[in-house]
């Protein structure tokens, strides 16, 4: 059996196969349906669209999913290295430098269009998208604290809740390597009270959360993921791992009738699943299908993906006058195939060289942390 190194590569396989052939699968297929149900929302006034996107609705908790992951990946490659405030603000910064410029790119694009529709310069469909007030909640990443509606690029909540748990991490670091089983009762506290809180309030489930209390909804996800890391060993030798594709396959066919608990828990499920298989080696249908070569676009799909749709569907609709039902759909195919390349592109020419050249400036700027960080952990890959 490989011995894997989620953060870094498998060293028995070698540097060219993924350590976390499942998880990374289970990234591009989380993101490829979140594309499908905010572009289904587009033909969702005609028959077969409405069909679609009643049917892919409860693909909004793929977002769980990314919240586990990151957990677990986090707490991979930082749990031992965020021991003092020198360390984590090396910790934050490079989270910032991974998600922060493609956030504030897409954020400036809907900036303009909210400009230009101010200034008479454009028609929108939806003029509550694009608040001005809301820009400097977004700017700083505080819109899932208590952001009270979605606007602009609204994909971005989710960066907010995962700034959230960043900025937790270190805590939860200290109290998990001292205490592990903490981070256990976190995890199930945290999804206790949040649904007490909602039925005793009466307020829609908190898996619903996006924008307002989104980042208390990533809290027990995140949670769970690093807790998978703490006791990798032995959810290593859990045998959950063959309920991966039938939970899988159960959520994307039944999940929208499930009760919303009911279908995040099996979210939960698939998670700890594709943990174990990739932590004890486990090859299946999933590993062997080879999408997890595409995990690294992921954040770029996910964050690219609406701002591709207003410029295929929404303004090259109205410039080619597409109003027939094949004409909609041509434009939503045509959008998942430029947002392929768009995103592509973004990681490749924007994001890495951007990211490289931020953490760069900090290994300078703050050498001693870069130098023990390297010392701490010298077989691991970038995070």
């Amino acid at each position: 059996m490989a011995s894997v190194d989620i953060s870094g590569q498998s060293r028995a396989r070698g540097r060219d196969e993924p350590a976390a052939p499942h998880l990374d699968a289970l990234r591009i297929l989380a993101s490829a349906g979140i594309v499908i149900l905010h572009y289904a929302d587009y033909v969702q006034d005609i028959p077969f669209g409405r069909f679609i996107f009643l049917h892919v609705r409860h693909f909004n908790l793929f977002v769980d999913l990314f919240f586990v992951i990151s957990g677990f990946v986090i707490a991979s490659q930082y749990l031992g290295r965020v021991s003092d405030r020198g360390a984590v603000g090396r910790f934050l910064w490079r989270r910032l430098a991974r998600i922060y410029p493609l956030h504030l790119v897409t954020l400036g694009f809907y900036v303009a269009v909210a400009l230009l529709f101010t200034f008479g310069h454009a028609h929108v469909d939806n003029p509550s998208r694009y608040p001005l007030s809301d820009i400097p909640a977004q700017v700083l990443l505080l819109h899932a604290i208590d952001g009270q509606r979605l606007t602009f690029n609204f994909p971005s909540w989710s960066l907010s809740a995962e700034m959230v748990c960043y900025l937790l991490f270190p805590l939860m670091a200290f109290v998990g390597l001292r205490r592990p089983r903490l981070i256990v009762v976190a995890a199930v506290a945290a999804a206790a009270v949040l649904t007490l809180y909602c039925v005793a309030t009466r307020v829609e489930p908190w898996p619903d959360w996006i924008n307002q209390g989104g980042a208390w909804r990533a809290l027990p996800a995140f949670l769970l993921g690093v807790a998978l890391h703490l006791f990798r060993d032995r959810v290593a030798r859990m045998p959950i791992g063959v309920v991966l594709l039938p939970a899988f396959v159960l959520f994307i066919v039944g999940g929208g009738v499930m009760p919303i608990y009911a279908a995040v828990a099996l979210v939960y499920v698939v998670a700890i699943a594709a943990v174990q298989c990739d932590l004890s080696g486990a090859i299946t249908v999933l590993s062997r299908s080879g999408v997890g070569r595409w995990a690294h676009l992921t954040y770029s799909i996910y964050m690219l993906h609406m701002p591709v749709a207003t410029m295929v569907i929404t303004v090259g609709g109205r410039w080619l006058g597409a109003n027939t039902p094949a004409g909609r759909f041509a434009l939503v195919a045509g959008a998942m195939v430029a947002l392929v390349f768009v995103s592509a592109a973004s990681y490749r020419l924007f994001e890495n060289p951007v990211r490289r050249r931020l953490n760069d400036l900090f290994d300078r700027w703050r050498p001693r942390e870069a130098a023990l960080a390297v010392l701490a952990t010298p077989e691991r890959g970038t995070p």
